[in-house]
This record gives structure tokens, sequence and C-alpha cells, in this order.
């Protein structure tokens, strides 16, 4: 546990006294309230979470993932246990892990059916829009699946979007703990990068605009994306300390090998692993963002 203010370390965040009265811990750095946010409502956590308030941030990632992972035991060890009792001592695990990271989890479901939904309404919106300028519609478009019927549809953009978020975590997860260093030292650190990761990804509720507010071409709902990868570079500022440049050469990184990676995967499923047609959808989809500089980071 830290202090959200400097983030010196702290042994406790509160006392409870006889009376079930709670008295928050001041720093010995700083000599501020070590965390605010254990008396302040989720609703002003949610506002300060989007106004990137560095505290709040530091609250959830840091003070309330330790609080909440140390009510609960550790993952024990399959090998050893005897082989009748290995089968209950997994569903013990299961469930124990599931009851650990439940937040995590529940956050996790609601960041990808969020990003199903948007991903599969921008492509549709960009369908209609090249069609009404007589453009090229895109490799996923002119493939006919959004002649598929709907459960087909979901599927495929469900493929997408975990494809997609998993390169983008794992891989920027890799950049930060296993390249730049950070987080040696700190306990849960891999945890603490995940939980970031999807708070920074509270951001993709700035795209519903263009949902609500349908507009005429694609530079706004690009802008819009841009603006939302800046809460991703700003939200790993707060929580590594790291410098600007470590943190935009990460992120800039895990968007190139995202570009270069999800959309050839899923031409290859796409064309059946037909080489010729899977080489003119890559060049196709290459011209179609060099036209619309859509390189998307989040």
């Amino acid at each position: 546990m830290i202090c959200i203010n400097c983030c010196a370390a702290t042994e406790s965040l509160y006392v409870v006294y006889s009376n079930n009265h709670i008295q928050l811990t001041d720093c010995s750095r700083c000599h501020d309230v070590v965390d605010k946010y254990i008396e302040i409502d989720n609703v002003i956590l949610f506002i300060d979470l989007l106004l990137l308030k560095p505290g709040a941030y530091r609250h959830l990632v840091y003070n309330s993932l330790e609080i909440n992972c140390s009510k609960y035991k550790p993952w024990k060890p399959l090998r050893g246990a005897p082989l009748l009792q290995q089968p209950r001592l997994f569903r013990l695990n299961l469930r124990n892990w599931l009851q650990k990271y439940d937040t995590l989890n529940r956050l996790w479901v609601l960041l990808i059916a969020f990003e199903i939904y948007l991903k599969w309404i921008n492509e549709e919106s960009k369908m209609a829009q090249h069609s009404r300028e007589g453009s090229d519609q895109g490799c996923i478009a002119k493939l006919g699946v959004f002649h598929w019927d709907i459960f087909h549809q979901y599927m495929f953009f469900a493929l997408y979007s975990l494809l997609d978020i998993s390169i983008f975590h794992y891989s920027l997860q890799f950049c930060i703990i296993g390249l730049c260093g950070w987080g040696r030292d700190i306990k849960l650190a891999k945890h603490i990068m995940s939980y970031t990761t999807l708070l920074s990804y509270g951001a993709k509720i700035f795209p519903i605009l263009t949902i609500i507010w349908p507009y005429d071409t694609l530079l706004s709902m690009n802008i819009i994306q841009w603006v939302a990868n800046l809460y991703v570079v700003e939200s790993l500022k707060i929580v590594t300390n790291l410098s600007y440049f470590k943190i935009v050469t990460a992120v800039v990184a895990t968007a190139l090998l995202r570009t270069v990676t999800v959309k050839p995967l899923l031409f290859l499923f796409l064309t059946g692993c037909n080489y010729q047609q899977w080489k003119t959808c890559i060049a196709s989809e290459g011209n179609f963002l060099l036209r619309n500089l859509e390189i998307p980071f989040i």
C-alpha cells in the first residue's frame, strides 16, 4: 500500500477504534492523508478517474487491489497433492481465484463487450461512408462479413476484439515491466499493470459520442480516438512514474505491433489461408489506413 500523494510505502490506510470510529492514516513523508478515497463515494471516484486524478488511479490499482487480494489465499499448487484430491483442490483454487479477482474479471467482460460493439459500429460506419463516396470499403466489408447472419457477425467481432485487446494488453505489459524494468520490487506488479490498462480503457466512453451524434467523415472519430490514446499514456505515467519518453515509446511500439498482427491474422482466417487473396487484402488495408490516418492505439 502507498500514499496516493507522494507514493511512499505505508503499512495501513486507516485505524479502526473500539467504537467503530475510523481515522485515516497520515503519511510520514508528506504529512497528508495517505488515501482520502477510503471515505469518498464511488461516483466521485469514477468522475476523478475520467479527470485523470492521480490519487484516484493510485487508490484503485495499488491500495484497493492489494486490500482485496489480501483477503484470499494464494493459489495452491496441484503438484504433490494426492491424485484423488487434485480435482477438488483445482475447484477450490478456481473459486478462490474468481473471488479474488472478481473486480478485474468483471471489468474485462465489460470491456470486451463494449469493444465488440464499438468495432462493429465502426466497421459498419466505414462501409456506409465509403459506399457513398464510391471508394475502397476495406477488406472486412469486401470479404462479405456483413452478409453473414447476426450471430456469426458477433462471433467474428468478438474474435477481433479478443485478439486486439490481448495483443495490446500483453505487449504493453511486456514493454513496461520487461523492457523498462518497472515493478521489479512492487508487489502484484502485473496485476497493477492489468488494472491500469483496464481503467485507461474508460476513455472508450468518448467514441460513443460518434454513435449518438453521427458525423459525415471518419476524421472526427479519429480525433476522439487520439484523445483516448492520451488517457493510456497519462494513466501509465500516473501509476508507473516512468518518463513520458519511455511510456510513449512503449505505447507506439504496441500500436505498431497491433497494426501488423491483428488485421493480417483476421484476413488469413477470412480468406481461408489463400495467400494471393490475403496479400491483396494486406495491400488494400495498408492503403486504406494511410489514406485515413487510422492507426489506433487503443
